[in-house]
């Protein structure tokens, strides 16, 4: 995992670069990075044909500070896109506001998203498309299947008293898959500022991740196969007339 000390010096630095936009990094397995806005103009091999689009509704969650019971809500919009530019599948989770009934704004830290073993990623998020926000870090388990996303400023949602509710941009994950499964897991860690101290987290099932693709039969299997199918039907006795 990313140390906090070492995190500060990650945000300094993508502070210095300013809010220009770039191409996404490649994230390996225990790897961190990094995580920059983009836009398709900058990265044309993330322009493609949205193929898997729905949404998550999320778990209410809980906590009860003394005599108050606190209660929010999150839905996960699940994305994917085949790329133009080489069909591969560019996975775009994003982060959508339900409610937040409580007395203090809820603040979301991260996010993990599991399911990519074995197949390459690269990270970044998309600032041409709806959003206020996107993760500022990105690192990968050892053994690749996990991505955890952090934001350098948390995402702010705040209470039922009029105020902001940030979502966050489509995070892009580029990968070298041609196929998927919605069977990948995310979860949300977060917390409420000052009223209800420590982290809890928010599972959703379903999202979209790769998978490799169906392989197919030689030629020569399927001529073969063929074959004796016909073969099958010659031998099968006539009804009498």
């Amino acid at each position: 995992m990313i140390t906090a000390h070492f995190k500060i010096i990650l945000l300094t630095a993508a502070l210095s670069m300013g809010v220009s936009t770039g191409n996404a990094a490649t994230l390996n397995p225990g790897g961190s990075t990094i995580v920059t806005g983009t836009t398709e103009a900058s990265s044309p091999e993330l322009a493609g044909t949205v193929i898997n689009d729905n949404l998550i509704n999320g778990p209410n969650v809980e906590q009860i500070p003394g005599n108050a019971v606190f209660v929010a809500n999150f839905d996960v919009q699940n994305r994917v896109v085949r790329s133009d530019l080489d069909g591969t599948l560019i996975f775009a989770p994003r982060i959508l506001f339900g409610f937040n009934i409580a007395l203090s704004p809820f603040l979301i830290d991260s996010f993990t998203l599991t399911g990519f073993a074995g197949f390459d990623t690269d990270v970044a998020y998309r600032t041409d498309g709806p959003g206020d926000r996107g993760p500022t870090f990105a690192e990968r388990s050892l053994s690749g299947d996990a991505l955890d996303f952090t934001f350098g400023f948390p995402l702010f949602v705040n209470n039922l008293v009029a105020g902001p509710a940030q979502e966050s941009y489509f995070t892009s994950i580029k990968t070298n898959a041609i196929a998927f499964e919605n069977t990948g897991r995310l979860s949300i860690f977060g917390r409420w500022q000052g009223d209800a101290p420590g982290t809890v987290r928010i599972d959703y099932t379903g999202l979209a991740v790769p998978v490799p693709a169906p392989v197919p039969l030689p030629a020569s299997i399927v001529f073969l196969l063929g074959s004796f199918g016909v073969l099958l039907g010659l031998r099968r006795p006539r009804r009498p007339a």
